[in-house]
């Protein structure tokens, strides 16, 4: 029976192993770039090299690997103790362990560890405490068995036609389950929480077509991860309409303690998704291994925090994992399958047949396509009528891609697999040559893409920190993990991308720091003067500005454009009329507060002095001047401007701007 997939993904992954030295005289081999460019050089003479090894029993022998204008690197057995004497030398850019790498298949027995628990600083805490709590996951079932998944699984289901939630149609939820839980036994990969620690509790929710996920049987489900103890509930699921039966569940756990992670949804648009959109959830964003927001992933207010959801590695139900790829020359290239497309493997001669757009004339052999100007399904169509028995659709652009080949009933029966605009490039080079294609479900692990893979992240990390701080609520652990969260896209918390990347160290860290209820902020001072004008001269007292959890600790007035510092300042105007004077007062915290007041000052009068003008910061006064300025009658004793009377006079000489010649009547 032909068989199909629906999920394009990877077929292969590639494991770093590293041996573990047993004392310090083992070598190893270790990769060298000399900071120095020429001391590996092969014109350097012997005496020179002999400067390097001098500390060692003998010269190292150096096989050099690259020689350009970039510098010389080289490889070396060392033991330990050389290694660290050549760091210790200062004259490497650096060294480091040239690790053995093997292929990845669902029966070896080496361990990736996917590129989000680094993200998400998993790796950098202990899953000790974990079996305190429990973790829920609400999808497709849990392929119990799978030997990378814990075995004390729980769950419940009440789908009909006796589906089970230890069973899993689809693959989507077993791969969420890895995310968090996979095992560290040494083989496959590891999830955040990998020491069989946590407890688990599944609730299926959809069938094997990824149907019946009703609203009402999701809210149950919550119900139940709640009745089962579960202090964290992952929904990698979704749907544009909101519910007030599932709202007030999904409130009615919170308000027990419970912390809800879901994904915000894979739609590309700044639409809200459900139950990601609740506030009483935290919605996910999807990003990849650069920190850049997936262009699937949905933007909204409600967006809170952003995980690695992009090409995740982790756990399927055992034997569905995609095998997809080509391999030309002895060496395979990864690959996509095109989602319903029958399964195959198959050598034959590669024929190049343009964008495909009319019958390829490929009998027998394997067509490679480039995207663009047919649907897919037309395209295989057209290999497949010229006699192929095999075709390759690589990218117009940058980059991978997923299609498909629309629903089941398509008529084409030969594999058909997606390349990369790099890697279908480079494959033009074996038209001519036989190429192996290869499309198979036989692997217990596979990448996947989606906020789904995201939201699983963020849940295993609360968990993580949970179990740190046991006597923290729900909504502590919530807000830590925001608080610490690198922020990624614009400043502060965004659309895209929430408060950022979730971090899990930092939230623990931030919680040993602060407490359960985390750093108190800080409350504004309050800024307030009094002015007391005597005509252009005028005071100003800040003492009543105050800090309601501190203290004031800087006073900066702008008084019509003059800066001055100081709780109390004296100021005098040139002329009379209404000024903006300005107090900004700052706390021991830092945090600022500014006050502005509007100040009116006049020029005195003249009282008692009639007959005389009164005094005019504007005018030009020349010697023989008189003025009246206060009750006083003064005397210009030279050319001047803007200088008070009552600031700038002598009585009865001429020793200044003004003589004061007394008070009128």
């Amino acid at each position: 029976m032909t068989k199909t997939f629906r999920l394009t993904s990877l077929a292969l992954a590639l494991s770093a192993l590293s041996s573990t030295a047993v004392n310090a005289q083992e070598t190893k081999q270790y990769i060298l770039k000399q900071s120095n460019l020429a001391i590996f050089a092969p014109q350097t003479s012997r005496f020179e090299r002999a400067a390097i090894s001098q500390d060692f029993a003998s010269e190292p022998e150096a096989e050099v690997l690259s020689n350009d204008d970039k510098g010389t690197v080289v490889t070396m057995e060392l033991t330990a103790q050389q290694v660290a004497q050549l760091k210790a030398s200062g004259q490497y850019a650096y060294i480091e362990e040239d690790y053995e790498y093997v292929p990845f298949t669902s029966t070896t027995s080496a361990e990736v560890s996917p590129y989000g628990l680094a993200e998400v600083q998993a790796s950098l805490l202990q899953d000790t405490n974990a079996d305190l709590f429990k973790v829920c996951v609400i999808d497709s079932g849990y392929d119990l068995g799978h030997p990378d998944l814990p075995q004390n699984a729980t769950g419940f289901t009440d789908l009909p036609g006796g589906l089970t939630w230890y069973q899993d149609g689809s693959g989507h939820g077993t791969h969420v389950a890895g995310t968090i839980v996979a095992l560290k036994n040494g083989q496959g990969v590891v999830g955040v929480l990998p020491n069989d620690k946590i407890g688990v509790h599944n609730v299926r929710v959809f069938d094997n077509d990824g149907k019946q996920g009703l609203t009402s049987r999701i809210a149950r489900a919550v119900d139940n991860c709640v009745e089962n103890g579960a202090k964290v509930i992952n929904m990698s699921l979704g749907g544009g309409s909101p519910s007030q039966y599932f709202q007030e569940r999904l409130q009615a756990a919170y308000d027990k303690g419970v912390l809800l992670i879901a994904a915000a949804g894979n739609g590309g648009d700044a639409t809200l998704s459900y139950p990601a959109s609740y506030d009483t959830v935290v919605s996910v964003a999807n990003i990849d291994e650069n920190r850049v927001k997936n262009s699937s992933s949905q933007y909204n207010a409600q967006v809170e925090i952003a995980a690695p959801g992009t090409n995740i590695l982790s756990t399927v139900p055992r034997g569905t994992g995609i095998a997809a790829g080509v391999t030309a020359n002895g060496v395979f290239v990864k690959g996509g399958g095109m989602t319903n497309s029958v399964e195959g493997k198959v050598s034959a001669e590669l024929v190049d047949c343009g964008q495909g757009l009319s019958a390829c004339a490929a009998t027998q052999s394997v067509c490679l396509i480039e995207r663009g100007g047919a649907s897919f399904k037309d395209k295989a169509s057209n290999c497949q009528a010229g006699g192929g028995v095999a075709a390759i659709v690589y990218n117009n652009a940058p980059g991978s891609f997923g299609g498909t080949l629309g629903d089941g009933v398509h008529g084409v029966t030969i594999p058909v697999i997606s390349l990369s605009q790099e890697d279908g490039t480079a494959l033009l080079s074996s038209v001519g040559s036989t190429v192996e294609v290869q499309l198979e479900a036989i692997l217990d692990y596979d990448e996947k893409s989606g906020t789904s893979m995201a939201s699983p992240h963020v849940a295993g990390v609360a968990a993580l920190v949970w179990s740190q701080h046991s006597s923290c609520s729900n909504v502590d652990i919530r807000n830590a993990l925001n608080a610490t969260a690198i922020d990624l896209g614009s400043a502060g918390r965004d659309h895209e991308y929430g408060h950022g990347l979730v971090q899990a160290k930092a939230a623990s860290d931030y919680i040993a720091t602060n407490g359960c209820s985390g750093a108190q902020d800080n409350q504004l001072p309050v800024a307030s003067f009094t002015a007391s004008c005597t005509d252009l001269a005028c005071s100003f007292d800040a003492s009543a500005s105050r800090d309601p959890d501190g203290q004031v600790v800087a006073y900066d007035w702008n008084i019509d454009g003059f800066a001055t510092t100081g709780a109390n300042v004296n100021h005098a105007f040139a002329n009379a009329g209404s000024y903006q004077v300005s107090l900004t007062v700052t706390d021991d915290a830092g945090a600022t507060h500014t006050v502005t007041q509007s100040v009116s000052v006049t020029d005195g009068n003249n009282s008692g002095c009639s007959g005389l003008e009164t005094w005019s910061a504007s005018k030009v006064y020349r010697s023989g001047n008189e003025v009246a300025y206060n009750g006083h009658r003064y005397h210009s004793n030279w050319w001047h401007r803007g200088k008070n009377p009552a600031q700038n006079s002598n009585v009865g000489n001429a020793w200044n701007y003004w003589t004061d010649l007394g008070a009128c009547n």
